[in-house]
């Protein structure tokens, strides 16, 4: 991810389209186009080029309705601003733009990326005189056009094809169309006019009709170049010989004689003598931090001196931009307040928008102008003052990272989740800290361990989970072996539960998602013979499809070996014998945590058989939301195999009250309606449990592996004499450690002849 340096945080306004159908073919209500957006966003985050201005989020908006906040970085100059001062660019530095955008748009095209909207406005400038690309993701984001409104494009640079309307929408923007914008941009530096400022949108739609009508050798460059020199009589209108055959090919009427952006580059590379080797390939993926580090290798000593002495006025500028983004939402800035106050967006009454007729189907006739609003392509520039001016006020002692220091990260450690999640140098520390033990794992697992216990900050999260669970390239690669297009015994029910699969998350919601689970799923089911499809492996799957949702490789080497770690055998044909195994040690903890609220729920013969098996076998994931899961599974990935059963004692114990005081109707309705939880208390108690019961009270014969000390267990009792009993079995280890605590005491109930 790129630092975040001198840059600033841009904001689009997408307003999606109304869809016309209510209900899809599943009979489930049809996705909004924001959605889809959504779920296409996270394509963008992931392309990485030196001429690409970096996407960092995506945010629904809570005021108009269908309508997203995309959130990139951006610059305050642009390639239009410089042309409007100096009127003329002499021509090395045209060539070199020009080289530097083709590069990024070749890059665009090898990943299926269409520009479809680009314009002078879009190419920023930056010191030493780099140049980066913005809102090159909006017409991949509204689906070729077709989850918006208006035509994605700026009018005087869209291709001739593109303004042949059928069906009432502008033609779809292709490879060729964005060669033929690119081409108007590059006629514009080398004449130092711009179009926008001699013609008007109707007068442009005319010029490029008459210049295609009259094109030379199949090219609207020389009509339209005659059309400049009239309009601008005053000017002296000058194209260089050598731009002037490739201007005369990227402005060809016919899409297919058009030349391709890699072909460009090459010629253009030849023209300024650089080396022929194409650029467009280029990919700077690399882990966080690097690029910002990687420039201090070739730094004097007084260089260095004076970025020490200078860091603490700007710290923001070694942080990933993504980091950065993070940092600004917490500083108590939201993006939708900030584009109402300044008018960018506006909010009206809810009566004003009211339809004159509503039929049966909610389809609403009447008033429809005050319900709808167009997308604001233009960026907004959102302030950083306060992030940057709080950044300032922190003490630089507090960003001193030494590792074998602990009592700096003690201060902290007791404070409350939620405080902890909005406390800003809190988590710029945390993140500073995890981004140096990443980079140093495995040689700093221990280190990285303690401090996750701590807190995981949700930038970090894929990866230090990735991390947790021993992921490696090579497990990756078997995703690839798999055929997860073809049909699958499970698909018929994998097309009833995925639609249904945390439909409140607005990326889960998204056909994208949908699309991508179901590959992930089938894969897992490709590579395990042994195992079946149960209600709930959807859930199961879903975290780490959102916290990998463009590595579905890496995902399905998550959830594969989060079930062999947690789940051994849970999804077998006949799990019986391990579903009944595990309630029975559940029932057990329950008698030695809380013998009261056992006896009460044993009582009215209310078993764990009725309300616990979603929750264990999809580790709670089928129960909670994704936020409050994410949490839980924090701690969980640091502990073995049976923290989820503390886990289940510690939901318990927090309805302990409303349990002890209902019948069994009672309690079926409250489980069957979970109430909101209290995520952070159950963490609490489930680690206090887990630390506090001896690990072999949780023995079970299905379990893979335990982290914690060797025990031995002499025998394995059956699911049927488990049943029998009312309290765990404990090792002879754990009862000898017991002793030494003097936290135990023996009493033989034996009779005397027994004894004898």
């Amino acid at each position: 991810m790129r630092c975040f340096g001198g840059a600033e945080f841009g904001a689009v306004t997408f307003i999606g389209r109304e869809s016309t159908n209510r209900t899809s073919l599943n009979g489930l209500p049809s996705t909004p186009s924001s959605t889809r957006m959504i779920g296409r966003f996270s394509l963008l985050t992931t392309l990485s080029h030196p001429n690409l201005c970096t996407y960092v989020e995506i945010i629904r908006s809570n005021t108009l309705e269908n309508a997203v906040f995309v959130i990139s970085e951006h610059y305050r100059s642009s390639l239009r601003d410089e042309l409007c001062k100096s009127r003329r660019l002499n021509f090395s530095r045209v060539v070199d733009i020009c080289r530097k955008i083709l590069s990024s748009i070749a890059y665009l095209h090898q990943r299926d990326v269409i520009l479809g909207y680009f314009s002078l406005g879009s190419v920023l400038l930056l010191p030493q005189e780099e140049v980066r690309l913005a809102q090159y993701g909006l017409y991949y984001l509204s689906g070729g056009g077709l989850d918006v409104d208006c035509c994605v494009g700026c009018p005087w640079y869209l291709a001739p094809e593109r303004l042949i309307r059928t069906s009432g929408r502008y033609a779809m923007a292709t490879r060729a169309g964005d060669v033929w914008a690119f081409g108007i941009a590059a006629l514009e530096m080398s004449v130092g006019v711009l179009l926008s400022e001699i013609w008007g949108l109707k007068q442009i739609f005319a010029v490029i009709r008459e210049s295609v009508r009259r094109a030379v050798h199949g090219s609207a460059f020389y009509p339209l170049l005659d059309a400049i020199r009239l309009a601008r009589p005053n000017c002296v209108i000058e194209v260089d010989a050598r731009m002037e055959v490739l201007l005369a090919r990227m402005l060809s009427i016919r899409p297919s004689e058009r030349p391709l952006a890699s072909q460009l580059l090459l010629e253009l590379n030849e023209l300024a003598g650089c080396s022929s080797k194409a650029e467009s390939d280029v990919d700077c993926e690399c882990w966080e931090g690097d690029v910002c580090q990687s420039d201090s290798l070739n730094e004097t000593i007084s260089e260095i001196r004076a970025r020490i002495l200078n860091e603490g006025g700007e710290r923001l500028y070694s942080r990933p931009i993504n980091e950065a983004f993070f940092l600004w939402k917490l500083c108590g800035s939201s993006v939708e307040n900030v584009l109402l106050n300044h008018g960018i967006i506006r909010a009206s009454s809810s009566v004003n928008a009211l339809p004159t007729v509503v039929l049966g189907d909610c389809f609403m006739y009447g008033n429809s102008s005050s319900r709808r609003y167009a997308s604001i392509f233009d960026v907004f520039i959102l302030p950083s003052n306060n992030l940057r001016d709080r950044m300032n006020t922190v003490d630089k002692s507090r960003f001193i990272i030494n590792f074998e220091m602990s009592e700096k990260r003690s201060e902290n450690s007791d404070l409350s989740l939620i405080v902890k999640e909005r406390d800003v140098e809190y988590q710029m520390y945390s993140m500073l800290v995890l981004a140096r033990l990443i980079r140093a794992f495995p040689y700093k697992k221990r280190a990285l361990l303690d401090e996750c216990g701590r807190d995981v900050p949700p930038l970090y999260r894929a990866n230090l989970w990735a991390s947790f669970l021993n992921i490696s390239p090579s497990a990756t690669a078997h995703f690839e072996l798999f055929d997860t297009l073809n049909e699958h015994a499970s698909d018929r029910q994998l097309m009833v539960d995925i639609p249904r699969c945390h439909q409140y998350d607005e990326l889960m919601a998204s056909p994208s998602a949908h699309y991508k689970l179901k590959r992930l799923l089938k894969a897992w089911l490709l590579s395990h013979n042994n195992y079946v499809y149960w209600q709930g492996l959807d859930s199961l799957a879903a975290p780490f499809l959102v916290l990998h949702f463009n590595r579905i490789p890496v995902a399905y080497a998550c959830l594969d070996s989060f079930i062999s770690l947690y789940l051994h055998n849970f999804f077998l044909k006949d799990n019986s014998a391990v579903i009944q195994e595990y309630l029975a040690v559940f029932n057990h903890l329950l008698a030695y945590v809380d013998a009261r609220l056992y006896w009460h729920l044993f009582d009215m013969d209310f078993l764990p058989e009725l309300f616990a098996i979603p929750w264990f076998l999809t580790c709670f994931a089928h129960v909670l939301p994704l936020h409050k899961l994410f949490h839980v599974w924090d701690v969980l990935l640091l502990c073995d195999s049976s923290f989820p059963l503390f886990v289940g004692v510690a939901i318990m114990e927090q309805l302990r009250a409303r349990l002890i005081a209902a019948h069994f109707n009672d309690a079926i309705l409250l489980f069957s309606d979970l109430p909101d939880l209290n995520v952070e208390r159950i963490v609490e108690e489930s680690i206090a449990l887990y630390k506090e019961v001896p690990p072999s009270c949780t023995h079970r014969e299905h379990a893979l592996s335990y982290l914690r000390g060797d025990y031995q267990m002499h025998s394995h009792l059956s699911v049927a004499e488990l049943k029998n009993f009312s309290s765990p079995r404990i090792s002879a280890q754990d009862l000898a450690h017991l002793i030494q605590r003097s936290s135990v005491l023996i009493i033989d109930v034996r009779s005397q002849s027994e004894c004898r």
